[in-house]
């Protein structure tokens, strides 16, 4: 059976709460033939430790470089025909290499396949909150695709949590945009896309993700999906329908905030028991990520 070796790169600051739980989940995927390279991005606290712990994966040390640029540079480095990307905060499913190689045998020419998104089991209350959110708002983000029980379809992006790329094309389409993060996985996909490249998805390829623990980290990880998206506006102009949401939000502050407040709990009349939940998310998660479009629109990225 032909088993191509693959390239599992992870980029890691800071990640000692959960990057032991994501290398170990790795180690124990069901496809033998790959090599796992973790770049260490300038950590503080105990990820170098925990990383020296295990003698089987190459380490890359940077300082504060961002993780656009720092998967670049293990792009570059690695031997596998693949790159397969996850985050530090991610838990892969035993199957998850295989699924995501099974979309290039389904799709011959296939750039690029990615795969759903859960939650770990052991996640908080909040984080189960946030997900819930997430997964009701990924209609228009394709950060989260509702799918089918066995769902391999062609898409038009992948989040970089979990996503596998030729690596020929990911080297020859020049990688992740370095001054971007997060939205580098959207405008990868994006460049991708125009060239005709073609994108997969497999609902069976999961990874298992923590999120924002607190509404002040929430904030702050929506305002940098807004920030980003904005940079993405200014250069590209509007590509997704996510992008029409600050248009849509100022028409409605022209007429008056009761309307507002209708149109949401319509909208949000669909979501039954989780109406409370979205109201609880979608006011913060709105302002800040408008806020970070806005400042987007005019200054460049930050990275960290």
């Amino acid at each position: 059976m032909d088993m191509p070796l693959v390239s599992i790169i992870i980029p890691a600051k800071n990640a000692e709460s959960t990057i032991r739980k994501c290398l170990n989940s790795i180690l124990h995927v069901d496809y033998p033939s790959y090599e796992l390279i973790v770049i260490d991005d300038g950590s503080t606290d105990n990820t170098p430790k925990i990383l020296s712990e295990y003698k089987d994966i190459k380490t890359i040390t940077t300082r504060g470089i961002g993780p656009s640029k720092a998967r670049n540079i293990a792009a570059k480095e690695a031997k596998g025909e693949y790159l397969a990307f996850t985050d530090a905060d991610c838990v892969v499913d035993a199957t998850w290499l295989s699924e995501l190689l099974l979309g290039f045998k389904i799709f011959p020419g296939a750039a690029a396949c990615g795969g759903r998104q859960e939650l770990p089991q052991n996640a908080s209350d909040f984080e189960k909150s946030v997900f819930i959110f997430m997964k009701r708002t990924g209609f228009i983000t394709e950060y989260m695709r509702k799918t089918d029980k066995n769902d391999v379809t062609e898409v038009n992006h992948n989040p970089s949590c979990n996503a596998i790329y030729r690596k020929d094309v990911f080297l020859k389409e020049s990688g992740f945009l370095e001054n971007l993060w997060p939205g580098e996985d959207v405008e990868l996909d994006y460049r991708l896309r125009k060239k005709k490249y073609k994108l997969i998805f497999n609902s069976q390829a999961i990874v298992y993700h923590y999120r924002p623990k607190n509404m002040s980290e929430f904030s702050k990880m929506m305002f940098r999906y807004g920030n980003a998206q904005g940079f993405l506006v200014r250069k590209y102009g509007i590509f997704r329908m996510i992008h029409l949401l600050p248009i849509v939000v100022i028409l409605l502050l022209i007429f008056q905030s009761g309307i507002i407040c209708i149109i949401l709990l319509l909208a949000l009349s669909i979501y039954h028991k989780d109406t409370v939940l979205m109201l609880k998310f979608i006011i913060p998660g709105i302002f800040n990520w408008n806020l970070g479009v806005l400042i987007g629109l005019r200054d460049k990225i930050s990275l960290q």
